[in-house]
């Protein structure tokens, strides 16, 4: 199926701290709309890859490209949305969401608009007012991507975004980041160390090494949605890459 979309972001790279060689000569591909997840065990520099997609690092060698341009935030649109709740402390939940629009300068009246629409698809309709002392880790996670998605990105990365929700709200939170993907169809790039996430959420998969990290395999995910995660299909995907992340490099 990805045969027939086009390529959105290149990336090969490579990149080292002093003598730690970190990313070790990646190279693969995510396509136009695609929701593209990269896995991988604990420290092996998948927020580093991520920070180098967008734009926030160089790497050592290789590059990054974006429609065919080296990546650079200020020529594209790239929204992050990280672990950390990232919610201005001082600004309500409109406020908040409608910061990345102003500074883009953007026209009050669409801003009006666009923040009204971006509050109704994550569902927080309500909750306007409301300042981030008053919600819960989710719904501080919901302002988080309505805020990324209200500038309509090129790219959305996001570095482990549920990692400090508990297990049931993490999960909520999977099915809602697959609700607004599958209504925007925005190109995202998604790391977690969690394989069944990956699963759970992925088109295709990036399985990473240890460091230095290389790539250790492309895996598709061609189930339906919603996913069961406890249908056949399902466990043989997680088994596969699950038998990769514990393979000796």
């Amino acid at each position: 199926m990805f045969d027939e979309r086009k390529e959105k972001v290149k990336i090969q790279v490579s990149k080292s701290f002093d003598n730690l060689l970190v990313l070790d000569h990646l190279d693969f591909s995510v396509y136009e709309n695609e929701f593209l997840v990269i896995v991988g065990p604990t420290g092996c520099g998948k927020t580093t890859l991520a920070h180098i997609i967008g734009g926030l690092y160089h790497p050592t060698e290789g590059q990054v490209t974006l429609k065919d341009e080296m990546v650079s935030p200020k020529r594209h649109n790239i929204s992050f949305v990280f672990q950390e709740p990232s919610c201005i402390p001082w600004r309500t939940l409109w406020d908040d969401i409608k910061i990345g629009l102003e500074i883009k300068g953007a026209n009050p009246r669409f801003i009006q608009t666009r923040v009204k629409e971006m509050i109704e698809l994550v569902q927080l309709s309500g909750f306007e007012n409301y300042y981030p002392y008053q919600i819960s880790g989710g719904m501080k996670q919901r302002v988080a991507i309505a805020r990324a998605y209200a500038t309509d990105p090129d790219l959305l990365l996001m570095d482990e975004p549920f990692g400090h929700l508990d297990a049931q709200t993490r999960y909520l939170m999977q099915i809602e980041i697959t609700r607004v993907w599958e209504q925007l169809k925005k190109t995202v790039l998604f790391v977690t160390n969690n394989i069944e996430e990956a699963v759970f959420l992925a088109e295709r998969i990036i399985v990473l090494s240890r460091i230095p990290a290389r790539v250790k395999g492309i895996v598709p995910v061609d189930l339906p949605r919603p996913r069961d995660n406890i249908s056949p299909e399902f466990l043989k995907i997680r088994s596969q890459i699950t038998q990769m992340c514990e393979t000796a490099e």
